[in-house]
Parts: structure tokens; C-alpha cells; sequence
């Protein structure tokens, strides 16, 4: 503002100047390269103020990308199923209240084909919620583009309670097919319960 203030009054001094008849020649030439300073100092401002909102219009359009739960309905196995009863599906049916179960056995695993490749950023796990809650722990959560090529999004170390929900972020957005849980339990044998799995990426 300053700037622009000085600038009115120095054309205003120049025009007075040029009308006096005797004319002061130097005196106005002195005055015509201060205003064209100023002019280029105006400009610059202005160029910056310009790009600055340019800057700040861009970072609050960017598109907004969304998360979407991707498991649900698709394919799943396990490593064995409790008496025929429980398959990897109900896992990701979008029904808590149903639940998979492997066979008591070593290392017992779940997991999921997305369908095609996602960029994986969350997955949710939930645990049976009338019983055995406890029966989740020490879990791998991994994710892959193929079962032989899997990468860790998160361990869960547990062990979960009976309904909890487990919210798992992966550390880095993880790009994969398939999303697998396996029980790490050494040298004894567990079972595996999931009620639900959610896998949270981006489309």
C-alpha cells in the first residue's frame, strides 16, 4: 500500500514538473527512473502475491481420493475348515455375527482375493463375538500381487478379545491381490477364528 501511495505521489510531482515552464530537465528524468522503480518493485509484489494464491488455490483442489472396503463377498480360503462348518467366506459375507474356524492345527491361516491389484492402505479384523475371542494372536497380516509374494502390513501381537474390532494400518500404502492372516504358533497347534475381515484401499 506504501508502495502504491508513493508511486500516485511521484506521478503527481513528475506531472507538476513537465507544466513548469521553466522545466527542470534533470529533476524529471530523476523522478521518470524512480517511478519506474517503483513500477517494477509494484510488479514483482504482485507477481508474488499472485503466485502465492495460485498455490494455495491448487493445495485445497487436489482431488480428494477416498477409501473403499474391497474384501467383501470376494474369494477366500483357509487352511482347513472346522468340521465343514465354518469356511474362509463367512469371514467377508459383511456379517459379524458369523464367523470362519480352521481345524486345531500348526500355523493356521485365512486369506482373501481382492480381485485384482489395490493400493492397500487399512485392514480391520474382527474377532468372534460370543466366544473364544482369545483364539487371535500373533497374527501376520500381509499383503501381495501373489500368495508367493506377500509383504508384512502389520503383526498383531494380541491376543484380541472376544468382539473386538482391531484396526490395522499399514505403514505404507501396500500395493497387493491378496491379503493374508496367518497364526504364528510355533510348536503348538490353534485355531483360527475371524468373524470379518475389511480391507480398506484405494480404487
Amino acid at each position: 500500500m506504501y508502495s502504491f501511495c508513493l508511486l500516485i505521489c511521484l506521478s503527481s510531482a513528475y506531472q507538476i514538473i513537465v507544466s513548469d515552464k521553466d522545466g527542470e530537465t534533470d529533476l524529471c528524468k530523476s523522478v521518470s527512473t524512480d517511478i519506474k522503480k517503483m513500477e517494477r518493485k509494484i510488479d514483482k509484489k504482485l507477481e508474488k502475491m499472485v503466485t502465492t494464491l495460485q498455490q494455495s488455490i491448487d493445495n485445497k483442489c487436489k482431488p480428494v481420493k477416498h477409501l473403499y472396503e474391497v474384501a467383501k463377498g470376494k474369494a477366500a480360503k483357509q487352511s482347513s475348515t472346522y468340521k465343514n462348518h465354518f469356511p474362509a467366506g463367512s469371514a467377508v459375507d459383511g456379517n459379524i455375527g458369523t464367523f470362519s474356524t480352521t481345524q486345531h492345527e500348526y500355523n493356521p491361516y485365512w486369506w482373501v482375493d481382492l480381485g485384482r491389484i489395490y493400493r492397500v492402505k487399512r485392514i480391520e479384523v474382527y474377532s468372534r463375538k460370543d466366544c473364544c475371542g482369545s483364539r487371535l494372536y500373533d497374527t501376520d497380516v500381509t499383503v501381495g500381487p501373489s500368495l508367493n509374494n506377500m509383504s508384512l502390513c502389520k503383526h498383531y501381537k494380541g491376543p484380541s478379545t472376544t468382539g473386538e474390532h482391531i484396526v490395522l494400518d499399514c505403514k505404507d500404502k501396500m500395493v497387493g491381490r491378496y491379503v493374508k492372516l496367518v497364526v504364528k504358533t510355533g510348536d503348538k497347534r490353534a485355531y483360527m477364528q475371524i468373524a470379518e475381515v475389511k480391507v480398506f484401499a484405494y480404487q
